[in-house]
């Protein structure tokens, strides 16, 4: 995967994926993953938003208020992820690199070039619920570092569409300001 060869905004990452075949589901399955994903790529967003002043927007009692909701609704979130990080079998971590369009990855082993599979990925251990993602392995080759996969995204959603190309974009400039704070100390925030 040479930084050439990728085309457009991504980030490369290592994240817990696995795969199997994607065997003639009903467009009302393919639905709901679509529906699944864009509520787990809303709510990452907004579990990782930055927040402005409340105080200012809203008023210091208002504020405050606020305030002390959203550490509860954190709470919760974070107890109810635990739960469900501690029930769950997360697939092996592999170098991923995740665009708007494709995705690739590198692992022991991987589907052959042609073949549609389903990939579960995990963005955040913070929310492990995965993006189940149909797609289309247009690459597949073995290399001293393993087998390198490449597969483009099949059936999705326009509004999916819409929250990966959000998501991939946040994290690639998230990746990109660490870059720079790390070669020259400036602010990592985006």
């Amino acid at each position: 995967m040479s930084e050439a060869d990728l085309q457009g905004v991504s980030f490369s990452a290592e994240l817990p994926l696995k795969w199997e075949d994607l065997s003639g589901q009903s467009p009302f399955t393919l639905q709901g993953w679509m529906f699944a994903n864009v509520a787990m790529l809303h709510g990452l967003a907004t579990m990782e938003a930055v927040q402005g002043d409340k105080e200012n927007e809203l008023g210091p009692v208002a504020g405050k208020a606020l305030e002390r909701l959203e550490a509860k609704v954190d709470m919760s979130l974070t107890l109810l992820a635990r739960l469900l990080a501690n029930r769950s079998d997360f697939p092996a971590t592999l170098p991923v690199t995740l665009s708007p369009d494709f995705i690739e990855w590198i692992g022991g082993e991987g589907p052959e070039t042609g073949r549609e599979v389903l990939l579960s990925l995990y963005l955040s251990r913070v929310l492990p619920m995965p993006l189940l993602l149909p797609a289309r392995v247009v690459a597949s080759g073995r290399h001293a570092d393993g087998m390198h996969t490449r597969a483009v995204f099949i059936h999705f959603s326009e509004e999916m569409e819409d929250w990966l190309e959000r998501t991939v974009f946040r994290y690639h400039r998230r990746a990109i300001h660490a870059r720079l704070a790390q070669q020259g100390g400036t602010d990592p925030s985006p």
